[in-house]
């Protein structure tokens, strides 16, 4: 598989969006939040998304000039009309509006309509970790008609439903669980797919309800199982009612339903509820307390939700983001397509600058 550096792909993202009228400030933020998710080991929502959005951008169904605007407020409420911009601009701008309003009400809630697909969900909690904040972000998403089977059923109804949550510490990096409340996110699937692999068994089940090992099944009438069983499912419904109900997007349920991320956002100030030095610490203790649990047969280390992907960053900077042969041909001919050229932006040596509030930031 090829092998990039970060700011390659960045250069590579970044051109190709600017290729299709993006304007410059947000081609860079999209092309740093793809690669960001490369770089942390979320693949799924890396550089393999480009391709899609050139489609969505072909369709209208992303608006890179658009500009999203507040339609509702309250001192701790906002509702964010998207206007179909980039899914990662409109969540970016949603999470610094709640920021803003904890600072000054201490909790705040902002909801997303109108808005494509944001992305790992992770990057906007994490937004508010980084600010001395607890974040909490769930969407419910795209296709209309579901991709994942309710609990006890045989044909998909949800999206994937994502939720995520980020808690700042003091020397250790940030706790941040983001999930899908599938057993696996939809693009891993994509990956598996794209590099000729068979998932394993419990992922999904294919158009007949059976299980399923073979990747190509999901996208031939199958479907992704709830994480869990009941409580995957549980979850789902809930975030469906959040992201999708409560902010005015709508749900799979709806004949209506347009398909876009509804997007929930909370913010939460924690200097008014706890001394923000002392919060971080006992949080350490806690990461601490944790890791000192003896370990099942065959672990080798207690992790931390997000632990992983803090590490997989740190080995991705130094060694490079593998990116699958499928993916890197579909990504070459959208360069190519757009009349660029593809050496040329490899070789690039302008930096690119990276996404606001990186991972490690605290």
């Amino acid at each position: 598989m090829p092998t990039f550096t970060a700011d390659q792909l960045r250069h590579v993202g970044q051109a190709i969006f600017e290729a299709v009228d993006t304007p410059r400030d947000v081609a860079q933020q999209v092309a740093n939040s793809l690669v960001t998710n490369n770089l942390m080991g979320h693949d799924s929502h890396g550089v393999i998304r480009i391709p899609s959005y050139l489609r969505k951008i072909s369709e209208g169904q992303i608006v890179p000039q658009a500009d999203p605007q507040v339609v509702r407020e309250t001192p701790t409420t906002a509702l964010l009309d998207g206007h179909w911009a980039f899914g990662q601009v409109v969540a970016a701008r949603g999470m610094e509006i709640a920021m803003a309003k904890a600072r000054e009400q201490n909790i705040a809630a902002v909801g997303m309509f109108h808005c494509p697909h944001i992305g790992r969900v992770g990057e906007y909690s994490a937004m508010a970790a980084q600010q001395g904040m607890i974040g909490i972000a769930v969407c419910n998403s795209g296709p209309p008609g579901g991709i994942v089977a309710p609990f006890g059923g045989r044909r998909r109804f949800f999206s994937t439903n994502p939720l995520a949550l980020a808690v700042p510490a003091a020397e250790h990096p940030p706790l941040l669980a983001d999930f899908a409340t599938s057993v696996v996110a939809e693009g891993k699937v994509r990956v598996a797919r794209n590099r000729g692999k068979q998932i394993p068994e419990g992922w999904i089940v294919d158009s007949e309800g059976n299980a399923s090992t073979d990747p190509h099944d999901l996208y031939r009438g199958g479907a992704l199982l709830p994480f869990g069983a009941h409580k995957g499912y549980g979850l789902a419904l809930f975030i469906d009612v959040l992201g999708g109900i409560l902010t005015g997007t709508g749900c799979t349920a709806m004949p209506d339903y347009d398909g876009g991320n509804g997007t929930f956002m909370v913010a939460i100030d924690i200097q008014s509820f706890h001394p923000l030095a002392e919060f971080k610490a006992s949080v350490d203790q806690l990461f601490a307390a944790v890791k000192e649990v003896p370990l099942a047969p065959g672990v080798e280390e207690i992790l931390v939700p997000g632990e992983i992907e803090y590490r997989t960053q740190a080995q991705r900077e130094q060694e490079g983001i593998f990116v699958e042969e499928v993916t890197w041909s579909q990504i070459i001919e959208a360069v190519q397509g757009l009349g660029l050229e593809v050496e040329s932006l490899l070789q690039a040596k302008e930096p690119v600058g990276q996404l606001v509030g990186g991972a490690h930031g605290r």
